[in-house]
């Protein structure tokens, strides 16, 4: 494989799309309130730069039209679902995950 490094080979790609859902308060939030969709949806513009500074510098990030955002990393589901998931509790958000095709 020319042109290929073996680093590149072995990097996973893992696809998330943030949403936002209010589920009230919570225990450990007993005064959260609804987010308008204003704030809503700079949240989710938000995730998109942020979640860069979660995962390491040879990461490779890919927003796509359909709102995904596309990580090609050589982390694990696993690991790659927890720092995804740390950006996303510190907007007030969720994402779907779908698997790569």
């Amino acid at each position: 494989m020319l042109g290929v490094s073996f680093k590149e080979e072995c990097m996973a790609i893992y696809k998330y799309q943030p949403y936002y859902k209010y589920y009230g308060p919570t225990h450990g939030e007993p005064f959260r309130e609804e987010l308008d969709l204003e704030q809503q949806k700079e949240n989710i513009e938000d995730f998109f730069s942020e979640i860069e500074g979660y995962l390491e510098s040879d990461t490779k990030f890919e927003r796509r039209d359909d709102n995904y955002i596309w990580i090609t990393s050589d982390i694990s589901q696993n690991d790659c679902d927890e720092r995804v998931k740390r950006c996303l509790n510190s907007l007030d958000l969720y994402a779907h995950r779908t698997a790569y095709k």
